[in-house]
């Protein structure tokens, strides 16, 4: 897989991202024309990004080795991230983000041990539905829960992944 390639659609949709975060700050600041290029410079960015994933999707790799590269690194990896976060709000007692960030390490917690538990599910390609939270990114697999059992988001906030 080309590397650069990869590096280069990571960087344009965290652009784009960053973009969008930015522009609606602006907006709520009244700042409305840097709002309306902040928006523009995300939507092209995220344009960028697309492309660059529809270069790539022929090229990744999907092996065992590299799926759990996926779940060894990257989950861990921002379990970490989250918890060092969650670090420095509890020092500035920024208590909604830190509610959020404790939320968001949840989800990705339940990543790593629902990878963990069906690693064989997944090689057979026995998988069941899933759904997502699309308040927490919580992960349910069968059936959607009453409420999210991180965030508490009724079973309506549940999107099903096909």
């Amino acid at each position: 897989m080309n590397e650069r390639l990869l590096k280069a659609f990571g960087l344009a949709a965290r652009a784009s991202a960053r973009k969008k975060v930015y522009g609606a700050r602006a907006a709520a600041k009244g700042r409305n024309d840097l709002a309306r290029l902040l928006r523009a410079m995300a939507a092209s960015e995220s344009v960028q990004a697309r492309r660059l994933f529809n270069s790539l999707r022929g090229q990744i790799d999907i092996s065992d080795d590299y799926v759990a590269t996926i779940f060894e690194q990257e989950v861990s990896a921002l379990i970490e991230a989250y918890s060092e976060a969650l670090k420095r709000t509890a020092e500035d007692e920024k208590r909604s983000l830190h509610l959020v960030l404790s939320q968001l390490r949840a989800a990705e917690k339940r990543i790593a041990s629902f990878y963990a538990k069906k690693k064989q599910d997944i090689r057979d390609g026995s998988v069941e539905k899933y759904h997502v939270c699309q308040f927490c990114g919580y992960i349910a697999a069968g059936k959607v829960p009453e409420k999210c059992p991180v965030c508490g988001a009724p079973a309506s906030g549940f999107q099903e992944i096909a």
